[in-house]
């Protein structure tokens, strides 16, 4: 029985979110219009360096594809007084190499540019998904499905209180898998404080034996719920580019007057994950 609210995701947006190596490539082209800074980045518990990007929104018929912003000054800063300078490590990417996301710590990321300004709050909610277990399922290709192959079914313990929501994402064989399919997002709305057995994941392509397959799950805010919520709308409204990408909501504010206008996100989340040989 499948009891999350699990969405699929066309992720194309001007986010290049933090996965292996932290970087997981995702494009979406804007509107032609103004000018506009884009800020993407991820903060995760995870032992590795994670990093912050700054560029600008591109054309439709622009194929020279997006520029950086270079010589910014980046400062990440918590709530519990630790700070860390960003530096940058090529055009327009800024690492983060000492910081890593901590349960219930706020953490702000400072912008100083020739733009303007900007500041970014990133909570950490709770881990409130525990995996424990990943199971598949073969099917046969149907009205039902339409390729035939092994499906993921998840399996784990949602933690009592409401107001959780994650995102589960799926990797082939060390391949972040980032196609139409295959971006799931839930709450725990009807879930809360229940085992979660056999909960299918949706997949653009299902497996095959001996595929290893890798899921993680990541503790979002309902901000960030609703940013990806925005970004899933606006990809289901016909056609891509029927909603502008800039309509989505940001969590990065100008905090100086003629401050460029900016769109993107900048998040932190605690990561879980699971791995399994399909057999």
């Amino acid at each position: 029985m499948k009891y999350f609210k699990i969405f699929n995701l066309l992720i194309a947006s001007a986010l290049l979110l933090t996965l292996a190596s932290c970087e997981d490539v995702i494009d979406v082209d804007l509107e032609k219009g103004k000018k506009t800074l884009v800020v993407e980045g991820w903060l995760t518990n995870r032992p590795q360096n994670h990093y912050v990007k700054l560029y600008y929104t591109g054309a439709l018929s622009d194929n020279s594809g997006f520029s950086n912003l270079t010589n910014a000054k980046l400062i990440l800063s918590d709530d519990q007084n630790n700070q860390e300078i960003l530096q940058e490590v090529s055009p327009g990417k800024y690492e983060i190499a000492t910081t890593r996301a901590v349960e219930r710590r706020v953490y702000t990321l400072t912008i100083e540019s020739s733009e303007g300004k900007y500041q970014a709050l990133a909570p950490v909610k709770r881990q409130s998904g525990k995996p424990d277990s990943l199971t598949f399922k073969y099917e046969e290709e149907s009205v039902m499905y339409e390729k035939a192959g092994y499906y993921p079914l998840f399996h784990g313990q949602e933690i009592e209180g409401k107001g959780d929501f994650m995102q589960i994402r799926l990797y082939k064989n060390g391949v972040y898998l980032n196609k139409k399919n295959d971006f799931n997002l839930s709450d725990d709305e009807l879930v809360d404080g229940n085992y979660i057995g056999d909960t299918e994941l949706a997949v653009n392509d299902p497996f095959q034996k001996s595929d290893v397959v890798k899921v993680e799950i990541w503790s979002l805010t309902e901000e960030a719920y609703l940013f990806w919520t925005d970004i899933r709308t606006q990809l289901q409204n016909g056609q891509l580019f029927a909603t502008p990408f800039s309509n989505a909501r940001t969590n990065v504010k100008k905090t100086s007057e003629g401050a460029l206008d900016v769109v993107g996100y900048f998040g932190a989340s605690l990561v879980e994950s699971i791995e399994r040989t399909v057999e």
